[in-house]
């Protein structure tokens, strides 16, 4: 009995030891198993933390690089942000007389930004242009404020290969709504803002269509020189911006003939519709030599250096989801400059009504009144000539290649243009400008 007894045991004993030998490689197996999909599962982690990182790292955004003042798509890499634009225009002009002209012009910008701390950026603005635009035209009463092709103010003063560097500055947030920026600036890009008539790449050509030819503004030519801007918000809908600008650009006696300009800009939302308002004064001493041309009375020395000073205001109102419209006005002194008053305005119509929601349609009316002081030298200078007011008409269809946004892709815009009464003269024959804007944003 004894003896049975112990066999059993020894075969439990046995059978034990077979069994914890059969399990343990298995248990080992599961163990290692589990290791290693705890492993991979650390891996797959750690490769989705880097993907997303680097898609913080590159990505594209939408730069403000203005108060409401969208620019174009840029794109960022490790906090440097790159972008661009390339416009390519093509136009033609026919007179009542029978004659005719026809140009091109190429402009392409790019912008670089770079962070400076946490709440400060280095902005600079690079520009090419090749081609001078139409040329033997009339005199416009637009080509002041613009640039001296007239029709189309994306057309810069220079013609060459060289790059310009149009703007360099440094802007600072200073509070949560206290912005300023300083150095090399576009005056125009701070102030008569418009969301309907504003950009030239996207809206207008015409000079006046993008801004206010009342406003006599400071820089060069084409609107660039040094400059100070302070922005303050003190409630979301409303902004205060001041600005102070060298008056000619070229940095030579900074102080001697300054241009000075306020604004305050509404953001309303009549009927849950969004809406932009804005009322600006200015005041400069003096001009540069290209503005000179274009006084009430060109020989008389004394308004080289007179005082000019004038208001305006700037608005766009959505009026339904398709159908949009703006208005811009201004007046300044006619004892200085040619003209003292200006009203425009005009309607901007989407394609979603017949299946195209990124393409836009824009007509814009605008009327330049000659000033009386401007009117006496004309009857002195040419007496059989007749002043009256030039009235200008454009309309653009605005086609987006491959359904691309507004600010980003391919668009081509077939453009026309009707001038009646060039630069105020009853006599000179209406012109009708004709053409397409190509233009790519990068």
């Amino acid at each position: 009995m004894l003896k049975n007894r112990f066999g059993n045991s020894w075969c439990l004993v046995l059978i034990a030891l077979l069994l914890s030998l059969y399990h343990s490689p298995t248990l080992a197996f599961e163990e290692k198993k589990g290791r290693k999909a705890a492993t991979g599962a650390n891996e797959l982690a750690e490769l989705k933390a880097r993907v997303e990182k680097l898609e913080g790292i590159i990505k594209d955004v939408e730069v403000f690089d203005e108060i409401g003042h969208k620019l174009h798509p840029i794109h960022s890499v490790y906090g440097l942000k790159i972008g661009g634009g390339i416009t390519m225009t093509v136009q033609g002009a026919e007179r009542q007389d029978g004659t005719s002209a026809s140009m091109g012009a190429l402009s392409a910008d790019i912008t670089l930004e770079s962070p400076v701390g946490e709440k400060g950026r280095a902005v600079a603005a690079l520009d090419m242009q090749r081609g001078t635009g139409l040329q033997k035209l009339p005199s416009f009463f637009t080509a002041p404020n613009g640039n001296t092709t007239g029709p189309d103010n994306d057309i810069e003063s220079f013609d060459n290969d060289q790059i310009h560097l149009a703007q360099l500055y440094y802007e600072h947030s200073l509070l949560e709504n206290l912005i300023i920026s300083v150095g090399q600036l576009d005056a125009t890009a701070y102030f008569d803002a418009n969301n309907l008539a504003n950009n030239e790449r996207v809206h207008f050509l015409a000079n006046q269509f993008a801004n206010n030819p009342t406003v006599e503004f400071a820089g060069s030519e084409n609107f660039y020189g040094p400059g100070l801007r302070i922005t303050y918000s003190p409630v979301e809908q409303l902004d205060i911006t001041l600005g102070w600008f060298e008056g000619d650009g070229n940095y030579a006696d900074m102080f001697e003939n300054p241009f000075f300009m306020g604004e305050v800009g509404l953001k309303l939302k009549p009927s849950g519709r969004e809406g932009n308002y804005r009322l600006y004064s200015w005041s400069r001493e003096g001009r540069p030599a290209p503005l000179l041309a274009n006084l009430a009375n060109p020989s008389d020395p004394e308004l080289f250096s007179a005082n000019n000073s004038g208001i305006g205001i700037s608005l766009d109102q959505e009026l339904y989801d398709t159908i949009g419209v703006w208005l811009r006005g201004g007046i300044q002194k006619e004892q200085v400059a040619q003209f003292d008053k200006y009203i425009g305005g005009g309607i901007q119509i989407t394609g979603e009504l017949f299946g195209r929601s990124n393409d836009k349609i824009g007509l814009g009316y605008g009327i330049t009144f000659m000033g009386k002081d401007y009117k006496d030298y004309k009857k002195i200078s040419s007496p059989s000539s007749k002043a009256g007011d030039e009235h200008y008409i454009e309309l653009y269809y605005n086609i987006s290649v491959s359904e691309a946004p507004q600010y980003k892709g391919f668009h081509m815009s077939p453009d026309l243009q009707y001038i009646i009464n060039p630069g105020g003269d009853m006599d000179a024959k209406n012109v009708f400008v004709y053409g397409m804007r190509l233009q790519t944003f990068f």
